[in-house]
């Protein structure tokens, strides 16, 4: 069973993940985004509320030859066994889902990669990787005075409510392939 009420996120990296069929680029950031209060708490609500919304199908990563040949296990284990380093490893990791871009299908987006802790599962604290991937843009309103009246702007942003794709790995039976849960909103 999975609690996240505990669970703090230790650090964020933020990246631009594009397409590379259509031609899209790929936005490395060069230092870990700077959380505050208030952000960390939107995106932990963002992030998490997924997973705590869906039956807990827990999953594990595989490889034919060997899970060392598997990059985002790695990554996982660079990160398990070394949190300070999770920003270059983000970059490993947003660089693989480029390279991957090759379908027309897949869209572009704002990739998160962060480091959890105070995770429980199983009635056991751990730590976990965060991957996570915003797509979907929507309009909204935004107001300002202009002298004597309101004028309304029209802007894009991301849906705090509606997480695109995520995954959560958990620090827990590495040897096998650690534990993993997934979120598609397009249920994939």
């Amino acid at each position: 069973m999975l609690n996240l009420y505990a669970t703090q996120i230790e650090t964020v990296s933020l990246h631009r993940v594009g397409n590379k069929h259509r031609a899209e680029p790929l936005f490395l950031s060069e230092a870990p985004y700077r959380l505050n209060d208030e952000i960390g708490g939107l995106l932990k609500e963002y992030f998490f509320k997924p997973f705590r919304e869906k039956e807990e199908n827990y999953y594990c990563f595989r490889h034919e030859a060997d899970l060392e040949f598997h990059p985002v296990y790695q990554a996982a284990c660079q990160v398990f066994d070394n949190p300070g380093r999770l920003h270059e490893v983000s970059r490993e990791i947003a660089r693989h889902l480029f390279s991957q871009s090759n379908h027309p299908h897949i869209k572009s987006g704002e990739c998160y990669v962060a480091y959890l802790t105070d995770v429980m599962l199983d009635n056991e604290k751990t730590d976990a990787l965060g991957i996570f991937k915003s797509e979907v843009k929507q309009d909204f309103l935004q107001f300002e005075e202009q002298g004597a009246n309101l004028d309304m702007l029209v802007r894009q942003g991301v849906n705090l409510n509606r997480l695109d794709k995520g995954c959560l790995i958990f620090n827990r039976e590495r040897e096998n392939g650690f534990k993993v849960l997934s979120s598609d909103s397009n249920r994939y």
